[in-house]
């Protein structure tokens, strides 16, 4: 039987660079962790692990196989490396991001390499979430990520204790504030063709673009 995985309560402004280390050894081995994503909370991994993946595969199996994770980034020059990103989605993202928001992109040459996938569009957030951005930042490297299902009464789990108690058996860490999130799904916007289509309205505001 899985042990629970470690629920790590930390700080930020500035954050915990100890907690920082140990989060990103956690990530360097393939393991897999709960993150606050400003509206919901996120399964995360390195996106070049495949194990991690698939760990997060079983800890939400009715994700759809032919929808893609998508890539937290911390700067749109680190999504630049992951997608191409052209001048009118460049303007768009700089106004939007951080922020609630999924954008969809053509894949870069360098994202095949690193996803393994033959996708040609990858989904980016670079979300509203200091915390993660900051540990996104300190790995050096984009994370795969999913938001947390939700439970079976159709409601986002908003506290880092509940997503332990519900999935703490498949993580090797919930990294938490403390603090409740808002539980709404990201805003999803197509920049594939090069206008920005929206997929999806929620918690990301369209006045913004």
């Amino acid at each position: 039987m899985r042990t629970l995985g470690k629920h790590l309560y930390t700080y930020i402004d500035p954050p915990n660079e100890r907690h920082l280390e140990q989060i990103c050894e956690v990530l360097g081995k393939g393991g897999v962790v709960a993150l606050p994503a400003g509206t919901t909370w996120m399964f995360c991994c390195d996106a070049a692990s495949k194990k991690g993946v698939s760990r997060i595969q079983l800890l939400k199996p009715m994700h759809p196989k032919e929808k893609p994770f998508s890539l937290i980034c911390s700067s749109i020059s680190m999504a630049a490396k992951m997608a191409r990103i052209n001048d009118h989605a460049y303007r768009s993202l700089a106004r939007i991001c951080p922020g609630h928001f999924t954008v969809l992109l053509k894949s870069s040459k360098m994202a095949p390499k690193i996803l393994d996938t033959k996708r040609a569009t990858v989904g980016i957030r670079i979300p509203d979430e200091p915390l993660t951005l900051a540990i996104v930042d300190y790995y050096g490297k984009p994370l795969i990520a999913t938001s947390v299902p939700e439970d079976a009464d159709g409601r986002l789990l908003r506290m880092g204790y509940t997503i332990q108690e519900h999935y703490g058996h498949g993580l090797d860490l919930v990294v938490d504030l403390g603090e409740e999130l808002i539980g709404q799904e990201t805003t999803i916007l197509d920049f594939t063709s090069g206008e920005a289509e929206v997929i999806r309205e929620g918690a990301g505001d369209l006045s913004a673009l």
